[in-house]
């Protein structure tokens, strides 16, 4: 494994990403739970993918030009008030879930909260470059967000089983609102202005020139060529991670009729992705000191192509359990170099946009894959069509990663 000195800061910023990903996994089980396998919601495929999109959608169109925050404020200061805020609302989504029969309130309350996390967490990559650097920071790419992704999955194992013993959300939605206490309380251990950025600008003229900025942030990654081929990538092998989810909820519902079972299945099939991305984001580190990137992701492409094809002549759950494989063994290895990709070429001053972009398409692309598979749901069956998605988009992804992390990338 690739060595990563586990300085105060790493050890920080790691406790800080563990608990609020924990967190994280907890809400979004609690909210699916609630939106998708209550009794009286009986959802069809076009309503998985709305859910989708409302979850997901909203935030992601202003999500870069919030990026823009991230490059002349305190980074240090999103990350501890950003958790202190998630706490706050996930307390507020409680109080609307329990007393409030208004959906409009609930969609707001929703939005704010995930948009909420969505920020943080690409705050929390765009810092990064300021804790490690050279060969270390393709090490921490692995195995932070890797260490992110096994936290998120065990928050919503737990979240079930709370939600299954109580059968209500509201342990599960308050144990989360403490853990983003916890994460703002750890980060407050870094001093300000050590995460950056490097400039600061007022706040009225950030205001003013924000629309100015995100189209410079585009530009910016438009005009990197590694960069620019990176973010190609891992955004065409979202889309097969939006098929599968539409999958998993649909196969869930038809194979058990308890609410309680069928999240439980969900929930599983989504931590064996996890546990799958985790191993391959660690491994990769590792595996791209002993051979070039693109081998190691061709490598990856292969397994996962061979798991989605297998899924198809598998009995429902183990399919699951391939299919959760195939669509995050390629991504998995993938997004650790995409991250290292934009921290290295992209300038400090343009990173947090360039992150809050990158967050947008990979989100627009889950959302899209989820469309996919609700249009055409009804006329091809559900495997055979996450079956084309993820082959269609783990060579195209392969492809352009290619190019991100071939030498013939170096420059912009």
């Amino acid at each position: 494994m690739q060595k990563l000195r586990l300085t105060k800061a790493v050890r920080r910023i790691a406790l800080t990403r563990i608990s609020g990903q924990f967190g994280d996994g907890m809400i979004q089980v609690s909210i699916a739970g609630y939106l998708l396998f209550s009794p009286e919601r009986q959802t069809s495929a076009p309503q998985i993918a709305f859910v989708l999109a409302v979850t997901l959608l909203p935030y992601s169109l202003v999500g870069p030009a919030i990026g823009v925050i991230a490059d002349v404020i305190d980074r240090r200061n999103i990350v501890v008030y950003g958790n202190a805020l998630r706490a706050a609302v996930s307390l507020l989504l409680l109080l609307v879930v329990l007393g409030s029969s208004s959906q409009v309130l609930l969609a707001v309350t929703i939005l704010l909260l995930l948009g909420i996390d969505r920020f943080v967490l690409a705050v929390l990559s765009t810092v990064l470059p300021r804790i490690v650097s050279g060969k270390e920071l393709v090490a921490i790419d692995g195995y932070l967000p890797t260490m992110g992704t096994v936290a998120a999955a065990t928050g919503a194992a737990t979240a079930v089983g709370i939600t299954a013993i109580f059968d209500s959300i509201t342990a599960a939605l308050v144990i989360a609102s403490l853990l983003y206490l916890l994460s703002a309380v750890v980060a407050t251990g870094f001093t300000k202005g050590s995460l950056g950025p490097d400039e600061k600008i007022a706040w009225r003229a950030t205001r003013s020139k924000a629309i100015e900025d995100v189209v410079q942030g585009i530009t910016v990654l438009a005009k990197t060529k590694p960069a620019r081929y990176a973010l190609l990538s891992i955004t065409a092998q979202r889309i097969a991670f939006g098929a599968f989810t539409v999958a998993s909820i649909l196969t869930a519902r038809a194979t058990y009729e308890n609410e309680s079972q069928a999240l439980g299945v969900v929930a599983g099939s989504f931590a064996i992705a996890a546990i799958v991305a985790g191993v391959i984001g660690i491994s990769t580190p590792t595996a791209v000191n002993r051979m070039k990137r693109e081998t190691w992701l061709l490598i990856l492409s292969i397994l996962s192509s061979i798991a989605v094809i297998g899924a198809q002549f598998a009995p429902a759950l183990l399919a699951l359990g391939l299919a959760g494989f195939a669509v995050t063994c390629a991504p998995g290895g993938n997004k650790v170099l995409t991250d290292e990709r934009l921290q290295v070429t992209i300038p400090d001053t343009h990173r947090g946009r360039a992150f809050a972009i990158y967050d947008t398409a990979i989100n627009s692309a889950v959302v899209i894959g989820a469309a996919v598979c609700a249009l055409l749901s009804d006329y091809i069956p559900i495997f055979d069509l996450l079956l084309m998605v993820s082959l269609t988009t783990i060579t195209l992804g392969w492809i352009w990663s290619r190019i991100a992390n071939s030498g013939l990338a170096t420059s912009g």
